[in-house]
């Protein structure tokens, strides 16, 4: 369970969120009241920054549908529907703020506390990505705060909280058991997977000496004369020193430190094209194929993933949610409805759609 919670800490730690300083606005003033959540000027912005973000996939998406897309559009001169993008992200931010207000009063409502762990895993991912990963940069040119974009964060924990006390075990909408074990063991399987890309500029004859190279690491594994822990180390170069596996650690494992887990469209965190490939294979069969994107080769081993009871806990709650998640929405959606968004325009209006700033 601790990994599913650090993968959706992970899943929740994409959202954008900025805070944005000013000289005559005093800190921490609140921008926008719903029911008795308050979201400072700042949280405001972290909203703002989003909806603009989704505002930009949206226009981009329908310009290149239309063969119309380029490197330099003018996004304040877009619309989306029959708004103007400045309004479209404006009304969507408010609409975010909705959202994360719907997760936190039904919380309160329910006497549900957020959970814990991964509001600790969220906090960690939040040092993570701002101090490693590049965050810290583009926020930064934006007046980001590392407080307020961890809060925001954070708070996003509510939903999957929430989630889990209704569809969890012993919640008030629990799911079965055996339902959730039949949609693992129908939906989700575990495989060995070995990937290699093409070097640039690779010619034909290249490319075919390297799908003949994993040929014949899949002759290994059906004649049995290596496995997969074999086949792994030889196409590293690597001997078994060099790749020791951790079997110290005291959280749960899986009895295959090399299986990867491939799923159906629906799952959260595991979805993968490659797993109607891998769904056609008998148990220890292997396949090699050509990468989606076609710039490497891939060799797939199926292996059986109900015979590692790792699984069922490991993919218990991505599970409920391939099953319910539509409800769920749906009864978010109708709650976000009762909601009414007291917004200061005074504390909203010094944040512009156009002065948004994309680093180089």
């Amino acid at each position: 369970m601790k990994n599913v919670k650090r993968i959706l800490a992970l899943v929740l730690i994409m959202i954008m969120a900025l805070s944005v300083t000013g000289c005559i606005h005093k800190k921490n003033e609140i921008a926008v009241k719903i029911g008795d959540v308050e979201f400072t000027s700042a949280y405001y912005m972290c909203a703002l920054l989003e909806a603009e973000s989704a505002g930009r996939t949206e226009v981009s998406n329908a310009l290149t549908e239309k063969g119309e897309y380029s490197a330099d559009i003018d996004y304040s001169k877009q619309k989306i529907g029959d708004k103007k993008f400045e309004t479209w992200v404006k009304d969507t931010a408010i609409d975010k703020l909705k959202e994360i207000a719907a997760w936190k009063l039904l919380c309160k409502e329910n006497k549900i506390e957020a959970d814990k762990e991964m509001i600790k895993n969220a906090e960690s991912n939040v040092t993570f990505y701002w101090d490693y990963y590049g965050y810290s940069a583009y926020y930064g040119s934006n007046g980001v705060s590392k407080e307020t974009y961890t809060e925001y964060i954070k708070d996003s924990v509510y939903k999957e909280t929430y989630f889990e006390k209704l569809y969890g075990k012993d919640g008030k909408k629990e799911i079965a058991a055996d339902k959730v074990k039949s949609t693992i063991y129908e939906n989700y399987l575990i495989a060995n997977v070995l990937e290699a890309s093409y070097e640039e500029n690779s010619t034909d004859a290249q490319k075919a000496l390297l799908k003949t190279k994993f040929e014949e690491y899949a002759k290994w594994l059906r004649d049995g004369s290596k496995t997969f822990e074999e086949v792994y180390l030889t196409h590293n170069n690597q001997t078994a020193e060099d790749h020791k596996h951790d079997t110290e650690s005291d959280e749960p494992a899986p009895k295959d430190p090399h299986a990867s887990v491939l799923a159906f469209d629906k799952s959260l965190s595991y979805a993968s094209g490659d797993y109607e490939t891998a769904k056609a294979l008998k148990v220890g069969e292997v396949k090699v194929i050509e990468t989606e994107d076609k710039t490497g080769v891939k060799l797939i081993l199926k292996q059986d993933i109900t015979a590692d009871a790792f699984y069922l806990t490991e993919l218990d709650m991505d599970a409920r949610h391939t099953m319910k998640d539509e409800e769920f929405e749906k009864e978010i959606k109708n709650y976000v409805k009762k909601l009414d968004a007291d917004v200061s325009k005074y504390a909203t209006s010094q944040f512009k759609v156009d002065k948004i700033v994309y680093p180089q």
